[in-house]
C-alpha cells in the first residue's frame, strides 16, 4: 500500500469538496474548512484501516502452512482473496 503524503490527503479533500459543492443539491451544514477537515480525517482513517486490514492478512499468511513464496501469483491471489475476507469480516462486525 502507497501511504499519502499529508500535503496529498489536503488536496484530496479539497478536490473532493469542491467536486460536492459543484452540485447544487448538496449544502454545507458547517464551514467549508470543517467540512474539508473532516473529509480530510476521514481519508487518513481509511487508509490506517487499509493498511491494518493488509497487516491483518500478512500475519495469517505468515502463520499459514504451505503459504505461496512472497511474489508469486499464488501469494497475489491469496492475500486479495484473505483482504477480501477482511473487508466482509468488518463489515460483518459493523
Amino acid at each position: 500500500m502507497v501511504r499519502l503524503s499529508r500535503e496529498r490527503v489536503t488536496q484530496l479533500s479539497r478536490d473532493l469538496l469542491d467536486a460536492l459543492l459543484k452540485n447544487d443539491t448538496v449544502v454545507l451544514l458547517k464551514d467549508r474548512d470543517s467540512v474539508r477537515q473532516a473529509i480530510a480525517s476521514a481519508i487518513s482513517d481509511e487508509f490506517k484501516r487499509e493498511e491494518e486490514r493488509e497487516q491483518a492478512v500478512k500475519r495469517r499468511m505468515a502463520t499459514t502452512s504451505g503459504s505461496p513464496l512472497h511474489g508469486s501469483r499464488e501469494y497475489e491471489a491469496l492475500f486479495r482473496r484473505m483482504l477480501e475476507e477482511e473487508y466482509v469480516r468488518e463489515s460483518l462486525d459493523s
